[in-house]
């Protein structure tokens, strides 16, 4: 709850600037998919889409740039025993998180967009920005969701393990993308949606290095840690072998339709022998 106030707070400070500097601010709503890629799902699989959506305030600085500032959620999963690949099916890991994400991005139409216009209601475009997004990784043992995070999977637990500190639930993500505008009114407008965030973490799912001896696991052998570090049927985890690949972070994707409306600030005209 704290982090969902600290979102909604910045997204009122977003909104109280842009009312200040932007010529014409527009608000809106998006709902649509969210869809996770990373060590458990390593072949960009839409296999486990969620559930995503959220808010955004957009200044108009022109006709071709626009500055948006939004807030997300959505709930990305995977699950290999749902697979098809023999060893993915083996290994048997999954997850699933909730993320909630406040981020800003840079937006280029490739047209000339105006919603007061009957010629320029329509565009393509592109966009790059910054996100801050918390995420916390969860996972299914015997009928119960358990936080993945405290229990260390892969040793965080264990101070023998160096270099190998529990992750933080917060991080920062790049937000690449694009997608369509088109104004039906002077006021409303609606849109397509769709952008992977590249994050700076490799444990949304909580999977990056190599698996570890039950004894650096709380509790040990047969623990709720040791079996979801390693829930394969064979438990083929043995200490050194891979689990997942520490040299690529994860990645997660947002992407639905949007409708918005625009608040049009008309330029007051120059006085007279000015």
């Amino acid at each position: 709850m704290r982090i969902l106030r600290s979102i909604l707070l910045s997204l009122t400070l977003t909104l109280c600037l842009s009312n200040i500097y932007a010529q014409n601010l527009e608000i809106g709503v998006w709902g649509g998919v969210a869809n996770y890629f990373g060590d458990i799902n390593t072949k960009t699989s839409f296999q486990f889409v969620g559930p995503g959506g959220g808010l955004f305030v957009r200044n108009i600085l022109s006709n071709r740039f626009a500055l948006k500032h939004g807030v997300a959620f959505g709930i990305v999963s995977f699950d290999e025993s749902k697979t098809t690949d023999p060893h993915r099916i083996q290994r048997n890991l999954h997850f699933k998180s909730n993320v909630f994400e406040l981020g800003s991005q840079l937006e280029f139409n490739f047209f000339a967009y105006e919603q007061s216009s009957q010629t320029k209601f329509f565009t393509p475009y592109i966009f790059a920005g910054l996100s801050v997004f918390y995420f916390n990784p969860k996972a299914l043992y015997e009928g119960e969701w358990y936080e993945l995070q405290p229990l260390g999977t892969e040793g965080q637990n264990d101070p023998n393990y160096t270099g190998r500190e529990k992750y933080r639930l917060i991080s920062f993500a790049i937000p690449i993308g694009g997608g369509l505008k088109y104004s039906f009114s002077y006021n409303f407008a609606i849109g397509l949606i769709f952008g992977t965030r590249k994050t700076f973490t490799d444990y949304l799912d909580d999977v990056s290095t190599t698996y570890v001896s039950p004894l650096s696991l709380p509790g040990g052998e047969g623990s709720v840690a040791y079996e979801l570090s390693d829930p394969s049927v064979d438990k083929i985890g043995e200490a050194g072998y891979q689990r997942g690949n520490p040299n690529k972070n994860d990645d997660y994707f947002f992407g639905g339709i949007s409708i918005s409306y625009t608040f049009m600030q008309d330029k007051c005209p120059k006085p007279k022998g000015l």
